[in-house]
């Protein structure tokens, strides 16, 4: 770490050098000597005299550091308040009360790594995430205070909103190395596979298990995971991971030796986990262990601002220079952009592929124009696709029939009659429906979701 001391106690500069052997240290005693190196030189910490060869010379270098984002501590004999709140308003990030001990000198120095670690996550954000939206800086900021913490961290948005980009970046903020850092599309494998790739298995431990594998969570060791697409796990290894995740213990498939693994997990997700957990499709326990902290981005809908920065900055990848004129630009931040980050990488690539130099209003695809909200059309969520698969379609359709029958029985006070005229049904396929209630008990999980019918 280079230092630089500014102290004109020539017994002070010495004794406070002592303190920091292990440093590159500089020295200065008047004013106009800090103030030149300061304005030529790097320094990642400054010790400053408050009265040198005027009084209160410390306050104006202080201003100096602060206006070069220099780290500046104050020393001082004086303890008034006042002068005080005089150094942390001139910019000095600490203040120590002479005389200076040992103890004194490595607590300044830790607070600074602290200060130091804020800055280079700070910077590796800018970095990597376009957007001047204020709440998605607010929930990045968020990674300076909790990237160094063991807690799971669960990050939400809609596609495109680069969930994997945010991952990276706490990966990076951990210096965590590429061969630790393990990541896995939860979507990408079916229910019976999922677990083999997570936890591994053993030898003949299902058909074409013809050798051992090991899962992710084991390479994972003292690394990070991210899953992304967290929501398409199955109800039976949400329930295995989180044991894993409790427990840093899992078992491989076919296995009855246990293997630890000392990971840290972030996962991701486009879809809403609480309206997942009301349809019994995801589990409230897991949810509890994999949200500790949560981070939410925001569609490009919510933060119109950051379309032209993020078309600026794709169209700076490319050879082939394109100019959008204003009336594009003025169109192209009123567009949806349902894909978010994807769809302005698929535009750029379009006016790329096509030899676009000037683009203009015309030059959009219809693919990215709004169109017309068109009614929305019910979509089976998984309980009922899977009831489907286990009783087929007949079946499942009379089982739909008979819940609503049901519904509208116990609306008219099972009044048959009223619910018959209701439906529009005879009272005897009531009464059928009623027969088999009571001869089968087949939950129907009626709540559906629901999708636009545009595609």
């Amino acid at each position: 770490m280079r230092i630089l001391i500014v102290e004109d106690n020539k017994l002070a500069r010495i004794t406070l050098k002592g303190f920091l052997k292990s440093h590159e240290i500089e020295e200065a005693e008047t004013y106009d000597e800090a103030k030149k190196l300061l304005l030529s030189n790097h320094y990642d910490l400054i010790f400053l005299d408050l009265d040198l060869d005027f009084e209160l010379a410390g306050l104006e270098l202080a201003k100096i550091c602060k206006r070069r984002n220099l780290y500046s501590v104050i020393l001082t004999g004086h303890e008034e308040t006042s002068i005080v709140e005089q150094g942390y308003t001139s910019g000095a990030r600490d203040y120590l009360a002479k005389p200076v001990t040992q103890d004194k000198v490595d607590y300044t120095l830790q607070s600074y790594v602290v200060f130091d670690s804020e800055k280079r996550v700070e910077s590796l954000i800018h970095e990597s995430y376009i957007t001047t939206h204020q709440k998605t800086l607010d929930e990045l900021n968020m990674i300076k205070r909790v990237y160094l913490s063991d807690k799971p961290i669960l990050i939400k948005g809609p596609t495109g909103t680069g969930k994997t980009v945010v991952a990276k970046l706490i990966k990076e903020a951990c210096r965590i190395p590429d061969n630790k850092f393990i990541s896995l599309n939860c979507a990408s494998f079916a229910d019976n596979l999922i677990e083999s790739e997570l936890f591994g298995h053993k030898k003949g431990s299902f058909t074409g298990a013809d050798k051992d594998k090991i899962g992710l969570l084991q390479k994972a060791d003292g690394g990070l995971i991210f899953l992304d697409e967290i929501h398409s796990l199955s109800m039976r290894a949400q329930q295995k991971l989180m044991k894993a995740i409790d427990e840093k213990e899992f078992y491989p498939v076919g296995s009855t030796a246990p293997v630890k693994s000392n990971f840290r997990i972030i996962t991701a997700t486009c879809e809403n986990l609480t309206e997942l957990i009301v349809s019994k499709e995801f589990r409230t326990d897991f949810y509890a262990r994999i949200s500790h902290i949560q981070l939410q981005l925001y569609a490009l809908k919510d933060r119109p601002a950051d379309i032209l920065a993020l078309l600026n900055f794709y169209l700076s990848k490319e050879v082939r220079k394109v100019v959008i004129t204003d009336e594009a630009r003025d169109f192209l931040v009123t567009l949806p952009f349902k894909n978010n980050t994807r769809d302005i990488e698929s535009l750029v690539d379009f006016w790329t592929r096509n030899g676009v130099g000037i683009v203009e209003r015309k030059d959009i695809p219809a693919q990215f124009l709004p169109v017309e909200e068109k009614p929305k059309t019910p979509k089976l969520t998984r309980a009922q696709k899977k009831l489907i698969c286990e009783v087929g379609l007949k079946a499942y359709m009379e089982i739909v029939r008979d819940e609503i029958i049901m519904q509208y029985l116990e609306m008219n006070n099972q009044h048959r009659l009223k619910t018959a005229e209701d439906l529009g049904i005879t009272d005897r396929t009531i009464r059928y429906a009623l027969n088999r209630k009571q001869s089968k008990e087949i939950q129907l999980p009626l709540e559906v979701e629901y999708e636009n019918s545009v595609h």
